[in-house]
C-alpha cells in the first residue's frame, strides 16, 4: 500500500499537466452528477416522505370534459360512500385543492392586527388518511364548527397558538359566531409533496353531500396492507352509476328536459393512483399551483446528462492514461525487469485511478459548497448542503468507486501485459487495435457533445418560443398585484378605486379578475352544449378586461359597464367554444352568451386550447382581487407601484397591496419548473463538451509523442508544418464527421420526443444541427492544432537525438 501510495503521489508532480487535466475534468464531472442528482432526487422522491405513501391512493375517475385524461376532483355523494362501504379503506376524506388567500384579524397584546393567511377546506377524514399528526392540540376538533387548525410554519407567522381566535374579512367582523378558534397546530407537509401548500385546514361541513353533479372535491383514501385497488376503483364506478341515475330521474321533472339512456348508464371509470405516483401522472387534470405535476421526460433527461458528463470523463481517464503510456512505459519495464511482481504493478495503478477518483469526489464537494450561496443554487429545488443529501453523497461515492475500477482496470492491465523487450521497441503503442480503440473512445465523446448540443439548443429553442408566442392578448405594459379589500364586492366602490388609479397619467387603464389569468386549471364547468358534455374553462372578469388586455370581439358585442351590477351574468365565449354549437345568444346557467372572442391562450402552451368564456356579473364580484394595470409609456415603475399603495391604503386601510410584477412575469412563472431544468440541462452540455475537449487533448497528446519521428522524417523530406497540421488533423475531421452522422438521429429523436410534450412546439429547424457539427469540429481542430503545433514545428534533430 505504502508503495501504491509513493508511486500515486510521483506520478502527481511529474505528469502535473496530464494529473490536472484528469482531476478538473472528474472534478467537473462528479460537480454536475452531484447537482443533477440532487435535483432528480427531489423529483423521484416527490410525495414518499408522507408515511405510508404507497398505502395512500387518489381517487380519480375519468374526466366528464376529456376521455383521455383523469380528474383530479370528484362528487362528495360517491366520494363518502366509497369511504363508508369499502372493507378495504382504513381511511379516507377530500380536500378542496383550491385555496384562498384572506385577510385574517387576530388580537395581540390588545392591539388589533389585519393580517393574510391561507386556507383549504377538508373534511375530518383527509387528516386520518394523510396520517397528518397535531403538535399541539387535536385535530379531531376540527369538525366543531368555526375551528381552523395552521402549520407550524403559518402558525408562527401570526403569532397564533392552540385557543386563540381570528375572524376572516373585516375589521368590524368580531361578532362570536364569526370567530375561528385555532383548535389544533400541525407541522407543515414535505416541501416536496403535492401539500406543501397547505397551511391552514377548516372543515368543509356537509357542502355539496347530495350534489353528485359538483365535481369539486379531491378524495384521498388509505388502503390496508395487501388491498387490492381496482376492486375499490370498481366499486366507485358502480356508486357512480346509481347515484348519478337517481340523480338524473330526479331532477329531469325539474329540467323539463329528457334525459337519454348514455346519461342514465354513466358507466365511467375510474382510477386510484397512488400518492407516490401522483407527481408523474401527466393524464390528470390538475392546476399545478394545486397539485403539482412533474415531467419524467425532463426529470430522465436531466438524469441522462448526469450518465453523460460522467461517461465522458471516464473517457477522458482512459485517454490521458493512453497519452502517458509512451513515457511510463520504460519504468513498468525497469520494474519488471527487476522482479516486480505484475500484480503489483496492476494494484499500484488501479490505486492510482482511485486517487484520482477520491481527490474529484472531494474537490467536487467543495465546489458544491461554494454553489451553496450562488444565483445558481436557485436553479435547483432542493438545498446543494451535503447533509442534506446524504443518498446522493452514497451514490456519488458508489459511481466513483465503480468508475475507478472500470476506467482503472483496462489501462493496467495493457500497460502490463507486454514483453518488456516489445515494449521497449515501441511496437504495441501504434498497433491498428490500440489505435482503434482510442478513436472509439473518442467518437463516443463526439457522439455524446454533438447530441447533448442538440438537445440544449432546441430546449433553450423552445423556451424562447414559449416567450415570444402570440398568446391572443397584449401583455405588454401591463402590471399585475394583488388586492383582496372586501369592499371591491360593490361595484360602484370599486369603480371610485379604479378611477383613483387612472387618475395617475402613467396608467392607461385599470381591471380586474378573480383569479390570475394565465394558468392551469381555476374554475372550469362542466355544461352540454348540444349534447355534449364540455368541460368550460372560465374567467371572472371585470366588464372592462377584455378592453384593457386588446382582445377583440369577432361576433357579438363586448361586455358593457352596466353589466357588473346586473344580478344576470353575461358569457363571451372563445371561438372553438362557438364551433361546438353555443353561439351568440345561448343560455349557460342563469346567464346569456353575449359574444365571442379569439382563441387565446390562457393556459401555459404544455396543454392545448379548449372550450373557454369570460364571465361578469354582480354574483362575481367577490371574486375581483387580481388587478391588471395597462401603463402608459415612459413610466416610473417604483412611483406607479407607491401610488397604487398610498391610494389602496386610502380606500380601505384594512386592506395591502402585495405581489406586484409585470404581467410577462406572471406568464413567465407558468414555465418556471421547466427553464430551470433547462437552463441546468445546458449549463452542463456546455461542461460536458469541455470535459469531451479534455478527451482529444488527451489523445492529440498521445499521438504527438508516438509520431514524433514520423514528423521529424516528414519534416527532412521536405514537409511544411501546414502539411503536419492537415496531417494530425484530417483523421479528427473525419472522425467528427462521422459522428455527427450517427449523432444526429438519435438527437432529432429525442429532442422530438420532449417536445412532444407541448401542444404548441418550436419546430426542429436543420441549422441547429449544423451548428452543433460546426462548434464541435471548429473547436476540435483548433484544439489539434493547439496541441500538435509544437511537434510541428520541432527541430528534426532534437526529435533523432531524444529517440
Amino acid at each position: 500500500m505504502k508503495i501504491a501510495l509513493h508511486n500515486f503521489l510521483t506520478t502527481l508532480r511529474r505528469y502535473k499537466v496530464s494529473s490536472l487535466l484528469n482531476i478538473v475534468g472528474l472534478t467537473l464531472a462528479f460537480t454536475a452528477f452531484y447537482v443533477i442528482l440532487v435535483q432528480v432526487r427531489w423529483e423521484m422522491t416527490f410525495n414518499r416522505a408522507i408515511p405510508d405513501s404507497e398505502r395512500i391512493y387518489l381517487v380519480a375517475p375519468l374526466s366528464p370534459f376529456d376521455e383521455t385524461s383523469l380528474s383530479i376532483n370528484s362528487p362528495r355523494p360517491e366520494g363518502e360512500q366509497l369511504i363508508a362501504r369499502s372493507p378495504e379503506i382504513e381511511a379516507g376524506g377530500c380536500i378542496r385543492p383550491w385555496r384562498w388567500e384572506q385577510p385574517v384579524w387576530v388580537r395581540r397584546g390588545g392591539d388589533l392586527l389585519r393580517l393574510q393567511a391561507s386556507f383549504n377546506e377538508i373534511s375530518t377524514g383527509f387528516v386520518e388518511a394523510l396520517g397528518l399528526k397535531a403538535i399541539e392540540g387535536d385535530l379531531k376538533a376540527l369538525a366543531q364548527p368555526n375551528s381552523v387548525a395552521l402549520a407550524r410554519s403559518q402558525a408562527e407567522r401570526l403569532g397564533l397558538r392552540v385557543g386563540d381566535v381570528l375572524w376572516f374579512g373585516d375589521e368590524e367582523n368580531q361578532r362570536p359566531e364569526e370567530q375561528k378558534e385555532v383548535v389544533a397546530l400541525y407541522e407543515d407537509f414535505p416541501a416536496n409533496s403535492s401539500f406543501a401548500h397547505i397551511v391552514g385546514l377548516q372543515d368543509v361541513g356537509d357542502q355539496d353531500l347530495d350534489a353528485p353533479n359538483n365535481w369539486n372535491d379531491c378524495y384521498f383514501v388509505r388502503l390496508h396492507k395487501g388491498t387490492d385497488s381496482e376492486k375499490v376503483a370498481r366499486l366507485w364506478s358502480d356508486l357512480h352509476l346509481s347515484i348519478n341515475r337517481d340523480y338524473l330521474e330526479r331532477m329531469a321533472p325539474i329540467w323539463g328536459e329528457e334525459i337519454s339512456e348514455e346519461e342514465l348508464n354513466d358507466e365511467r371509470a375510474c382510477t386510484l393512483i397512488p400518492l407516490d405516483e401522483l407527481y408523474f401522472n401527466r393524464r390528470l387534470d390538475a392546476n399545478a399551483d394545486d397539485f403539482p405535476i412533474g415531467s419524467t421526460t425532463l426529470t430522465y433527461s436531466l438524469l441522462s446528462v448526469a450518465v453523460l458528463v460522467i461517461l465522458i470523463a471516464l473517457i477522458n481517464f482512459v485517454n490521458f492514461f493512453f497519452a502517458l503510456v509512451p513515457v511510463r512505459l520504460r519504468s513498468v519495464n525497469i520494474l519488471k525487469v527487476f522482479g516486480a511482481p505484475t500484480r503489483s504493478l496492476r494494484f499500484s495503478f488501479l490505486f492510482e485511478a482511485f486517487g484520482f477518483m477520491l481527490l474529484a469526489q472531494l474537490c467536487a464537494w467543495y465546489v458544491a459548497i461554494a454553489l451553496k450561496g450562488t444565483e445558481f443554487a436557485s436553479y435547483v429545488s432542493s438545498s446543494l448542503a451535503l447533509g442534506d443529501n446524504l443518498p446522493v453523497l452514497g451514490i456519488s461515492l458508489g459511481v466513483s468507486f465503480v468508475a475507478a475500477l472500470i476506467a482503472g482496470s483496462f489501462p493496467a492491465w495493457y500497460i502490463t501485459s507486454f514483453n518488456p523487450a516489445m515494449a521497449a521497441k515501441g511496437s504495441f503503442v501504434g498497433s491498428t487495435a490500440g489505435r482503434r480503440f482510442r478513436v472509439a473512445l473518442l467518437g463516443v465523446q463526439f457522439i455524446i457533445a454533438i447530441g447533448l448540443i442538440v438537445f440544449s439548443v432546441c430546449t433553450l429553442l423552445q423556451q424562447r418560443y414559449v416567450r415570444r408566442f402570440d398568446l391572443g392578448f397584449d401583455h405588454e405594459r401591463v402590471l399585475t398585484f394583488y388586492f383582496p379589500s372586501s369592499k371591491l364586492s360593490d361595484p360602484d366602490s370599486f369603480d371610485t378605486f379604479a378611477s383613483s388609479l387612472q387618475s395617475d397619467p402613467q396608467i392607461a387603464g385599470v381591471t380586474a379578475s378573480g383569479n390570475r389569468f394565465v394558468a392551469e386549471a381555476i374554475s372550469v364547468f362542466g355544461r352540454k352544449v348540444n349534447g355534449e358534455e364540455v368541460g368550460i374553462h372560465v374567467r371572472f372578469v371585470r366588464s372592462n378586461f377584455l378592453d384593457v388586455l386588446g382582445i377583440p370581439v369577432l361576433a357579438g358585442e363586448s361586455f358593457k359597464p352596466e353589466h357588473d351590477r346586473d344580478s344576470m351574468a353575461r358569457f363571451i365565449v372563445n371561438d372553438l367554444l362557438a364551433r361546438k354549437g353555443l353561439k351568440v345568444g345561448g343560455k349557460l346557467d342563469e346567464g346569456e352568451v353575449i359574444g365571442i372572442c379569439p382563441d387565446i391562450h390562457y393556459r401555459p402552451l404544455q396543454y392545448p386550447t379548449e372550450p373557454f368564456a369570460f364571465v361578469t356579473g354582480t354574483y362575481w364580484q367577490t371574486r375581483m382581487s387580481r388587478f391588471y394595470v395597462r401603463l402608459a409609456a415612459g413610466f416610473d415603475l417604483d412611483a406607479v407601484c407607491e401610488g397604487i399603495r398610498e391610494k389602496a391604503r386610502k380606500f380601505d386601510p384594512g386592506s395591502e397591496v402585495s405581489d406586484f410584477q409585470f404581467f410577462d412575469e406572471e406568464i413567465e412563472a407558468q414555465y418556471a419548473r421547466e427553464r430551470r431544468i433547462t437552463t441546468i440541462i445546458g449549463l452542463f452540455t456546455v461542461l460536458a463538451v469541455v470535459i469531451a475537449l479534455m478527451g482529444v487533448f488527451g489523445i492529440v497528446l498521445f499521438e504527438t509523442q508516438h509520431r514524433r519521428r514520423e514528423v521529424a522524417i516528414r519534416k527532412v523530406m521536405g514537409a511544411t508544418t501546414q502539411e503536419v497540421l492537415r496531417l494530425f488533423n484530417r483523421r479528427y475531421v473525419t472522425l467528427v464527421t462521422v459522428c455527427f452522422i450517427l449523432a444526429a438521429p438519435v438527437g432529432y429523436w429525442i429532442v422530438d420526443r420532449w417536445l412532444g410534450s407541448f401542444a404548441y412546439r418550436t419546430p426542429i429547424r436543420w441549422w441547429i444541427f449544423v451548428a452543433a457539427f460546426a462548434v464541435v469540429l471548429f473547436v476540435t481542430v483548433a484544439t489539434v492544432t493547439f496541441c500538435s503545433w509544437r511537434t510541428a514545428n520541432e527541430n528534426p534533430a532534437n526529435c533523432v537525438k531524444s529517440e
